[in-house]
């Protein structure tokens, strides 16, 4: 049975002061300038010389970081890659920064794997895949444009990376490549303009890439029509999975209406339909065992403001604007609504653009950011709990 927990979010608005449980990583730590954080009323507002801390080991503090906070994204476990001013390795257990370099673009996205963290980038000279290493050392950078001269990457979640850091599954618009870094040799996997007749599906264009558990095969989503369609039917969502050595392809239909994007995490696909075909669900798959699911909302109409994945894949969240924002998150394996935060402000501006969740698996902590896409506003920065 769903149990709801209906609280009031408590906020903190990071202001001087940090109170980390350890000692500062070396000196990056030193003299920085705190993240303008807006003012947002809550029935609990953490006092202002505090970072935020909730339990089970977390802790949130934007002091430590110089600039307008732009973004937060996974790295490795319990840990945070946050764009400010510059990037910023954040360890949330101990409150610290571990590592910090320049933000190489404002649109991009990261994969984390063993070794480091990727992160695809995209600019006016095309998509570059940015290697670092566990502290943020850059190994490696690769141009796409130049790797796939003839087919673009649009998309930063049409990369993806091997577990051991070795390999780099990418979706042009036409194909399907694994490139090894070790001997620079790139393969063609899938190449959709030839047909893959696969379960009487062909593919119409690609749209998003991940390793399988194992990083044995690569897993892809995109859209395609049955085989026997006359031309110009309207594609349909498909995911597949193909060998690292390009053999064996296997292709599904999705089971939804359309998908805006495969979001990927802990070996779980998940696709959030276009804001047009939302029905309060989500589906996903497990992309080892191909098993399809659907995890539902408690409205009809969740998921139209935004949907987030942890982490490890355990936990989702949705985002609904109004005169307040609301996130509700999920326990994927049972569908359990875990808590219902409100978030109230005093500027409009906060509640008209989509915000971004960060939700952390172990510590079950969440990182919400408001206004963090729109210059002209200071970053709003809050925190939960929905662990019990």
């Amino acid at each position: 049975m769903r149990k709801a927990l209906c609280t009031a979010l408590a906020l903190s608005l990071f202001a001087l002061g940090a109170c980390s449980p350890q000692a500062p990583t070396d000196s990056f730590e030193e003299a920085a300038p705190e993240t303008p954080s807006a003012s947002l009323p809550a029935d609990d507002v953490m006092t202002a010389k505090e970072p935020a801390r909730v339990p089970n080991s977390f802790t949130f503090d934007s002091a430590l970081f110089s600039g307008k906070l732009t973004g937060c994204f996974y790295a490795q476990a319990g840990m945070l890659l946050v764009c400010a001013d510059e990037l910023y390795l954040y360890d949330t257990a101990s409150g610290t920064v571990r590592a910090r370099c320049s933000v190489p673009s404002q649109d991009f996205d990261v994969v984390p794997f063993e070794g480091g963290i990727v992160l695809t980038a995209l600019g006016d000279t095309g998509a570059i895949a940015y290697i670092y290493d566990r502290e943020l050392n850059l190994t490696e950078s690769l141009s796409l444009e130049e790797l796939v001269p003839d087919d673009p990457v649009v998309s930063p979640s049409c990369v993806a990376i091997s577990s051991d850091g070795n390999q780099l599954a990418i979706a042009g618009l036409d194909a399907l490549y694994l490139y090894d870094r070790p001997t620079g040799q790139l393969t063609t996997l899938l190449d959709i303009t030839q047909g893959t007749g696969e379960a009487g599906i062909e593919m119409a264009s690609l749209g998003g890439v991940a390793f399988t558990p194992g990083s044995n095969r690569v897993a892809f989503f995109g859209s395609g029509f049955p085989v026997q369609s006359a031309d110009g039917t309207e594609g349909t969502p498909v995911w597949g999975t193909v060998g690292i050595d390009g053999g064996n392809p296997e292709l599904t239909w999705l089971d939804a209406e359309d998908a805006e994007e495969m979001l990927r995490a802990g070996g779980r696909l998940f696709f959030p339909p276009t804001i047009s075909h939302v029905d309060g669900s989500l589906p996903w798959v497990d992309a080892a065992s191909a098993a399809a699911h659907r995890l539902d909302f408690s409205t009809s109409d969740e998921g139209r403001d935004g949907v987030y994945v942890s982490e490890q894949g355990k936990y989702v969240a949705t985002a609904e604007l109004g005169d307040a924002l609301t996130v509700r998150v999920y326990a994927v394996d049972s569908g359990e609504l875990l808590t219902t935060e409100t978030i109230e402000v005093d500027d409009s501006r906060y509640v008209g653009r989509i915000p971004q969740v960060s939700i952390l698996d172990d510590s079950q902590s969440a990182v919400v950011l408001l206004g963090c896409g729109i210059e002209e506003i200071d970053t709003a920065v809050s925190t939960f709990s929905f662990g019990a």
